[in-house]
């Protein structure tokens, strides 16, 4: 494969103005001709766009069953989560929604979500349990993740979140206790998740919760992550990264620069989702992040109250609202958000790495990040083949 009269290339660090050529042979980058307008008979056009590393998603509730669409209404009407709870919504309609759905239905609602996904650019997408919580619930959704990443083109990577809320008919203790002797030692022996996610936060789980089943995770060999520091602030990004070494502190909206200078001295990753406050109606955001050299990742935290599954969009959304430099976008939407999902860091593309990359529509990231709403991803090409091809026309 070849693709001709790129307008430029970004290789996950930096953005490599052209026009240039990619060569491709055998699923590798086998060249890449800088300064080269040469157009041949059976090259792949890449006038008018751009070569990236493909997306990764580094938060997602994606597998879940129902809807809440309705809640929205509310929230206008000034309505708090408790009210809606009272109105039939909230994270239990999902639960009951979750359970009462079939394997087949979970699995097929979870394909076209990462069919989407796909056709926006993501290569890589994490995907949190957390709304069966039951150890029947949990475990069966693990292994519809599991299934999907052996037949979907999206590398998908399953993360255990049943510490999300305590479900109404247990106890705080005895659905802690479920989560540490039931759940984790099963979904550990038979490598059913990568890594496990708390939800420390109002409503959710305590501190003292939180770091009860980290110890516990690890003790099995499963690296940890958390929700922290969203509706209030609690430190547990701090704790998490100081004392776990967890891979990824997320959401951080009431976070400070302390947090983030001890992210940059433990390595985990700061998460950045910034279309969730915009669901939650509300206004706050990370800050100093910047003076800090902390690794940022981007997510779309697509779930039911935030129906996100574009990773243009949330670049878009963190150029606009958190007022990130585009090229620092592009980076925490592939390099960062990889370090997050995986605790590794990714290569930069060039010759000799694995060819796959997304073909965008824009003749840099200024333009790319400027173009709210529009799918401007023309190709996706995982191991050298074409995977995903939009004939759309954008503007």
């Amino acid at each position: 494969m070849r693709i001709e009269e790129l307008f430029g290339l970004f290789d996950g660090n930096e953005f490599h103005k052209g026009p240039l050529t990619i060569e491709i042979e055998e699923g590798k980058i086998s060249e890449i001709i800088k300064n080269d307008s040469t157009i041949t008979n059976d090259a792949i056009s890449g006038k008018g766009m751009i070569a990236s590393h493909g997306f990764n998603d580094a938060h997602t509730h994606a597998i879940f069953g129902g809807d809440r669409f309705f809640e929205l209404s509310l929230k206008l009407q000034g309505m708090s989560y408790s009210q809606i709870l009272a109105q039939g919504g909230g994270i239990k309609k999902t639960v009951q929604a979750t359970r009462q759905a079939s394997d087949s239905e979970l699995k097929e609602s979870l394909r076209e979500r990462l069919d989407v996904m796909l056709s926006h650019g993501s290569l890589m997408v994490e995907v949190k349990t957390g709304y069966g919580l039951t150890t029947h619930d949990e475990i069966r959704q693990l292994r519809i993740i599991n299934e999907l990443n052996h037949e979907h083109p999206i590398e998908v990577v399953p993360t255990f979140g049943a510490a999300h809320v305590v479900p109404p008919e247990k106890t705080r203790e005895e659905y802690v206790n479920e989560i540490l002797d039931d759940m984790l030692p099963v979904i550990a022996k038979e490598k059913l998740a990568t890594t496990t996610d708390v939800f420390c936060d109002r409503g959710a789980f305590t501190v003292e919760e939180a770091e009860i089943i980290f110890k516990r995770s690890l003790s099995l060999g499963l690296p940890i992550r958390v929700h922290a520091e969203e509706l209030e602030y609690t430190g547990i990004g701090k704790i998490a990264a100081e004392k776990y070494n967890s891979l990824s502190a997320d959401h951080l909206l009431l976070a400070n620069r302390e947090d983030f200078e001890v992210f940059e001295k433990t390595g985990t990753v700061g998460t950045f989702m910034p279309l969730a406050p915009i669901g939650l109606f509300t206004d706050n955001k990370p800050k100093d992040w910047k003076d800090t050299k902390a690794t940022i990742a981007l997510g779309s935290d697509f779930n039911p109250n935030n129906w996100i599954v574009s990773m243009q969009t949330a670049i878009r959304m963190a150029v606009f609202t958190y007022r990130m430099d585009p090229l620092k976008a592009f980076q925490a939407a592939t390099m960062g958000s990889y370090k997050s999902i995986t605790g590794s860091e990714y290569s930069i593309l060039e010759e000799g790495h694995s060819a796959d990359l997304v073909l965008i529509q824009g003749s840099g990231l200024d333009e790319i990040s400027a173009k709210i709403g529009q799918n401007l991803v023309k190709y996706v090409i995982k191991e050298g083949e074409v995977i995903s091809e939009n004939t759309h026309i954008s503007v």
